[in-house]
């Protein structure tokens, strides 16, 4: 953990000795980008992974995509780094989001998912073309301009805001899976969400807190409040895990997402995560 810290800083400073600059204000522009992964979930049948993606682009904030491309298979590898350029032609004014899914490649079977993750086309710009989310199942991309000046990775701050702060804040969604279904007839289920934060990606795991249950809905809004200790320099990201409660067997998971939470206080505390399957989480200050 502390040496993927020191190496965000080390790039953050190359940027400015280099004069490189964060893409905050910058409405169009030709992307190329790279991507490599890092402690991937390990699916091989007979040992490590041999993990691909394919990424999409999406114009309408994750209601459809189109592919843009795969990426070569990496044979025996959990922290690969593909050699694969993409291109996408930024649009501000178009709601656009990168969709990266992860597969391990498979000859004996169907290939397995690795994970799943959108990123905001934007915010990525923003941060000065590096980007380090989270997957949905384990492990965390990193994704950087392939012509090689990158910014320092984060979104800017509002004037004035401290380094550290408390937050109170609230979670509803919109659009999640059914589970329960009898036949063909959809039945909403009993949403509750579980949280967890990580200091880094790939840091461990500490609770938060769960909200309680709202019954029957699948855009739920949950009224608990909920309390967080941010710290600018930590890199903190939330876990949000959504299930499903059940009496009469275990609990269905309906979703799972991250979020940075620099990004969170940089946006004014009110953000909105798009979950890999499907729906949308809003996280708000309370």
């Amino acid at each position: 953990m502390e040496k993927f810290v020191i190496l965000i800083t080390m790039l953050a400073a190359a940027a400015s000795f280099f004069g490189v600059s964060d893409g905050a204000g910058v409405e169009k522009a030709k992307l190329k980008f790279k991507v490599s992964g890092r402690d991937l979930r390990d699916k091989g049948f007979f040992g490590t992974s041999d993990p691909y993606f394919i990424v999409s682009l999406s114009e309408d904030g994750g209601n459809s995509k189109s592919k843009i491309g795969r990426s070569d298979t990496i044979q025996n590898q959990k922290n690969p780094d593909w050699s694969n350029v993409f291109e996408v032609n930024f649009d501000r004014n178009k709601n656009q989001y990168l969709y990266f899914h992860l597969w391990d490649n498979d000859r004996l079977r169907e290939d397995d998912t690795l994970g799943r993750v959108w990123v905001n086309v934007a915010d990525y710009v923003d941060r000065g073309q590096l980007d380090t989310p989270n997957l949905d199942k384990q492990g965390y991309l990193i994704i950087k301009n392939a012509d090689g000046g990158v910014g320092s990775g984060l979104l800017p701050m509002p004037a004035g805001t401290p380094d550290t702060q408390t937050l109170r804040f609230m979670i509803s969604a919109n659009g999640l899976p059914t589970k329960d279904d009898i036949g063909f007839i959809p039945i909403k289920g009993d949403p509750y969400v579980m949280v967890v934060y990580t200091d880094g990606p790939a840091g461990s795991t500490h609770d938060v807190g769960r909200t309680s249950t709202v019954s029957s809905s699948k855009d739920p809004s949950w009224s608990d409040v909920m309390t967080f200790k941010w710290s600018k320099t930590k890199d903190q990201r939330l876990r949000f895990r959504i299930y499903d409660d059940d009496n009469l067997r275990s609990d269905d998971k309906l979703g799972q997402g991250w979020m940075e939470v620099n990004d969170y206080v940089a946006k004014g505390q009110i953000y909105t995560v798009i979950l890999p399957k499907k729906g949308t989480l809003t996280i708000r200050k309370a």
